[in-house]
């Protein structure tokens, strides 16, 4: 049973890769969009056959339909306006229904939910295709208006703030998600392979994540199960998720505000970054919650020489990483 659901999960993946691939490479607005609502469905079965908790993939389900309803009456009606004159109604209800789809705010409350209420299986699937599947489509059919902009900063301004009342550790990977959204959206206007590239480091990131979390089967905030080594990793892996200084995601978003500084005013990128800092300090509470609650007489004695071998190669490296960073 388990050999056979791998192979149907593998075949979903393949028609998924095979539907995005479509959707990029075709100029045809319609067939864009039934690319994005088979690739939906097929990851809304996916999430079904997961879960014994059905309300997940009805709510998704429900939301998605909604949106993409919309979102198809938009364009049929008023396909004119919307990719000639660029009607700025138009675009805002088609920039509303994006955000609907994807959890951004003010609709951002009913993904969060979810997240709650998902397993870890689950929150990789929502977190990836379900989120840059429609962002490359409606990337192409709305236009970047000062509205939008101001809408995206909002959400991670709020999303921020909002992480820490009732912390648990899904509701900051459900509010890290929406509050990569900005990145997404954004860095897909200016820099399409730029986008593509931190698309790939953030899937392989999150998967590296999901799978530590997912075999420990870590709920709650419960650390006490995890070995030492794997420990380690995790925290390294929650490093690179959030963007730590200097670690290969930060680079990429160093990138991204250098690029966004050449278009956007100095206002706008101070709240960029502000935004960002409070979402660290939530990454920070969660590692308070895995210091203390981590067994550690589990370990093993440790050599204090190797600690302050380990120490200075570890400076020695990331002190090099700096320079190197600074002179690209």
């Amino acid at each position: 049973m388990l050999i056979l659901m791998n192979k149907l999960n593998l075949t979903y993946l393949i028609f998924i890769m095979n539907l995005f691939f479509l959707l990029m490479n075709s100029s045809s607005t319609y067939i864009q969009w039934l690319s994005m609502e088979f690739s939906t469905i097929i990851l809304i079965s996916m999430i079904n056959i997961k879960s014994m908790n059905k309300i997940i993939s009805i709510l998704y389900f429900m939301i998605s339909s909604i949106s993409s309803l919309i979102t198809i009456m938009i364009i049929s009606f008023n396909f004119t306006q919307l990719f000639i004159f660029k009607n700025p109604d138009i675009n805002l209800m088609l920039m509303m229904s994006m955000f609907m789809k994807i959890g951004v705010f003010p609709f951002c409350f009913w993904m969060i939910f979810i997240y709650n209420k998902s397993s870890w299986s689950q929150i990789f699937i929502i977190s990836t295709f379900m989120k840059f599947i429609p962002i490359y489509f409606f990337s192409s059919i709305i236009h970047l208006s000062p509205i939008m902009i101001m809408f995206l900063f909002l959400n991670n301004l709020f999303i921020s703030l909002y992480t820490n009342l009732n912390f648990s550790i899904k509701k900051l990977f459900g509010c890290s998600s929406i509050f990569n959204s900005l990145l997404f959206i954004l860095m897909i206007y200016s820099n399409k392979n730029l986008f593509m590239l931190f698309m790939i480091i953030y899937f392989t990131s999150f998967l590296n994540l999901i799978l530590i979390l997912k075999f420990y089967n870590i709920k709650n905030l419960n650390f006490n199960n995890i070995s030492p080594n794997s420990y380690y990793l995790l925290i390294s892996m929650l490093f690179i998720y959030a963007s730590f200084p200097l670690f290969m995601t930060f680079m990429m978003k160093w990138e991204f505000i250098y690029t966004l500084n050449i278009n956007f005013s100095n206002n706008l990128i101070f709240l960029l970054m502000l935004s960002s800092m409070l979402m660290l300090w939530n990454y920070f509470i969660l590692f308070k919650f895995m210091f203390l609650k981590f067994k550690f007489n589990k370990m093993s004695k440790i050599d204090i020489t190797n600690m302050s071998k380990i120490s200075l190669s570890s400076m020695t490296i990331y002190s090099l990483m700096f320079m190197l960073f600074n002179l690209i």
